[in-house]
């Protein structure tokens, strides 16, 4: 379930996420980074690796769970709220049920009361992102198993993640600014596809772009591709 590298940290009140895309004719491009609720002063988003289907999938029954939450208590759910909800929803494509306790309503019951199944467990793993008030950025994995992680500093997703996350640890210095963590994970992302020969084996470089979304509540999603070859 392995999709092609992506890397997802942050700087100050600023979400990055940089991966790597393959150009496809005809097809217009998806960002990696989905904002599911957002107010004048947070945003919450995610970020899939996996299946791109089962991710838009997943993102559309949170972005009803923030509306609900929104409805009921006039207030953004907090990011470990979105990553249980998330969890309980990889669990129940798995075939386990799980009460709620909360008040809430049930996102996987459709408008005739049934409940939602695609008869097999969800191929996305799931980072959910929230940025506060305050400029700071919270981030948790949801694995496909409804493992939610603790609290994320950086994370690399996809292919090379090993390699990936080795060089993140090596290459991560406390204080850097986001331009020069966005300049750490496009080199991280390039080495990997060559690493891994995703580009050579499965296209030339002229076939690729290296993504960087920066996500924060002043400015929105700012999405910038970069030629490989240029990067």
């Amino acid at each position: 379930m392995h999709s092609l590298p992506t890397i997802v940290t942050s700087s100050g009140s600023s979400l990055i996420t940089v991966s790597l895309e393959k150009k496809q004719a005809g097809v217009f491009p998806r960002n990696k980074c989905s904002i599911i609720g957002q107010c004048e002063l947070c945003k919450l988003a995610t970020i899939g690796s996996g299946l791109a289907a089962d991710a838009a999938f997943l993102n559309m029954l949170l972005r009803k769970d923030v509306m609900y939450t929104w409805e009921r208590y006039d207030a953004i759910p907090e990011c470990m709220r979105v990553a249980h909800t998330a969890s309980r929803i990889m669990l129940a494509f798995m075939g386990y049920d799980d009460d709620i306790r909360d008040g809430s309503r049930d996102v996987l019951l459709d408008d005739n009361g049934d409940r939602m199944n695609i008869g097999r467990p969800l191929g996305v793993n799931l980072i959910i992102a929230k940025l506060n008030p305050d400029g700071y950025v919270e981030m948790r994995l949801v694995e496909p198993s409804g493992v939610v992680s603790d609290e994320l500093i950086g994370k690399v997703l996809g292919r090379g993640y090993l390699k990936g996350t080795e060089l993140l640890k090596q290459r991560w210095r406390e204080g850097c600014d986001a331009a020069e963590i966005e300049e750490i994970c496009v080199s991280i992302v390039k080495e990997i596809a060559l690493s891994e020969f995703l580009v050579g084996d499965h296209g030339g470089e002229e076939d690729y772009n290296i993504v960087v979304e920066v996500l924060n509540c002043a400015h929105g999603l700012d999405v910038s591709r970069i030629p490989f070859a240029s990067a």
